[in-house]
This record gives C-alpha cells, sequence and structure tokens, in this order.
C-alpha cells in the first residue's frame, strides 16, 4: 500500500508548475522540469509489516527509530544546518537577497549549504538581469522549498531553542524564530559555540511522534476521513529530525 506518499503527493499536485519552474533554478543542468512521481514510483520507496500492514520503512528509514539505531549529529552541525535554511529563506524573502549571500560566504557558511543550496543562493550573484533575478526570486517565494521553514523549526526545537513542537496543523511562526537566529550582518559564531541538543531520546520521540501522524493519515484517508494536520509541515519535521538522527545522509536526501 502507498496511501501514504499517494496523500502527499496529491498535496503538492497543484503546484506541480511551481515546483517545475524552480527546478530550473536549483537543477540548471537538467535538461527536463521535475516530474512528479507516479504510483508505481511510490510503492518503491515504502516497506509494509506483512503481517500487520504498518509502515516499517519510508524512503529507507526506519519509521519508529530504536535510540541505538540513531548516530545523532552534533549540536554544531545541527547548528549550521538551522542558520543555511535561515539563510535560505532569506535569499528567498529578503529584498536585498545579494547581501544574505555574502553575509554566508563572510560567516563560512558556504561549504555547509547543500547543493541544491548553493545553486539557489548563486542566482543573486550571477550574471542574470536585475529583472530575471527579481523573476526568480518571486518564483521561489512561490514554492514549496520555502516550506523549509518547518524543518527549521523542527532544528531548533532539537537543539531546544524552541520549547514545543505543536501538532503540525499551522504553519510556523516566522518573526518567532527570527527572535532566536542572529540577524543580517551579525556573527553566527556566537549561535554555534553555543549550541546543545536535547536527549536523543527525546528526539526520537519526536520522530516517532510524527511518524504515528502519518499513520493516522492513513488510517483516516482508508475510511473516507480527513485529519487536521497539515501534511507538509509533517513532511518537512520528519524530514529534518530524520537528518539530525543521522538517518539520512545527505540534506538534499
Amino acid at each position: 500500500m502507498n496511501i501514504i506518499l499517494m496523500m502527499f503527493l496529491r498535496s503538492i499536485h497543484r503546484n506541480k508548475m511551481l515546483v517545475s519552474r524552480f527546478d530550473k533554478i536549483i537543477n540548471p543542468n537538467r535538461k527536463e522540469s521535475v516530474c512528479i512521481m507516479t504510483h508505481s514510483d511510490t510503492s518503491k520507496q515504502i516497506t509494509l509489516d506483512p503481517d500487520t500492514g504498518r509502515v516499517l520503512m519510508l524512503y529507507n528509514f526506519p519509521v519508529y527509530p530504536e535510540t541505538n539505531e540513531v548516530h545523532l549529529r552534533s549540536a554544531e552541525d545541527i547548528a549550521k544546518r538551522a542558520l543555511a535554511l535561515h539563510l535560505l529563506l532569506g535569499v528567498i524573502f529578503y529584498h536585498e537577497p545579494e547581501k544574505v549571500v555574502e553575509w554566508a560566504r563572510e560567516e563560512g557558511l558556504w561549504d555547509s549549504l547543500s547543493p541544491q543550496e548553493q545553486n539557489v543562493f548563486s542566482v543573486p550573484i550571477s550574471d542574470l538581469s536585475p529583472a530575471e533575478k527579481s523573476w526568480n526570486q518571486r518564483a521561489m517565494q512561490s514554492n514549496l522549498l520555502t516550506w523549509r521553514i518547518e524543518g527549521l523549526l523542527a532544528l531548533l526545537w532539537s537543539l531546544n531553542l524552541v520549547e514545543e513542537l505543536d501538532l503540525p496543523i499551522e504553519r510556523c511562526d516566522g518573526g518567532f524564530i527570527r527572535e532566536v537566529l542572529p540577524g543580517l550582518g551579525e556573527s553566527l559564531e556566537p549561535f554555534i559555540a553555543n549550541a546543545e541538543c536535547r536527549p536523543v531520546e527525546e528526539i526520537v520521540h519526536m520522530l516517532g511522534k510524527h511518524f504515528e501522524i502519518y499513520n493516522q493519515q492513513v488510517e483516516a484517508f482508508n475510511h473516507d476521513e480527513t485529519l487536521e494536520y497539515d501534511m507538509l509541515i509533517t513532511y518537512e519535521r520528519i524530514h529534518a529530525l530524520n537528518w539530525v538522527c543521522g538517518l539520512i545522509s545527505k540534506w538534499d536526501d
């Protein structure tokens, strides 16, 4: 059964054109625009328990990881990843994105960006015309990449900078996040140096909680019911927490 992914894919299908447009920005060498996965594609991403039908693996990571299977990333690495997402959102939304790119370079954060993020950061300092740069930024502001803010919130929670992760219903408050992150031009070193992780048990429990929400969505789907949870919020949190737990090797996986 691949309902769990089909529900997620259905929720992003309305944005297919935006995904295609932005894919040309983050994957400039790709000749064809991005394709939404088909029914047969999703079946390759899920492993089910043959007896209970419960989802055991999703995108090659365990749905209910035990703490002894987790290799928690360092607080420094998590802090740098949070800063990378913070600056990524700056490049997407700030009216002078080139200043955010310059900030990343000056603070030595460039190497902490994922390959896709580096492509995005390269746009404001490229040889494109001002009009083309402005168009690209507007396209990014309407793209699914903006949902990375939900993963950023999960990273900040992992660093104990956010007290609670509410149920994935309402999109997070960007204003609140800015209160705990450095402002444009400020040194990033204190944020990195002072970073501390929550206990691994808390992080694994939160990850399992979000997979439980996925399974609840599957049950609701099977009974033609809907739940109040937002699947995109849930997906971004799962992605971030899996990265924190070392269950995916690269951020762009």
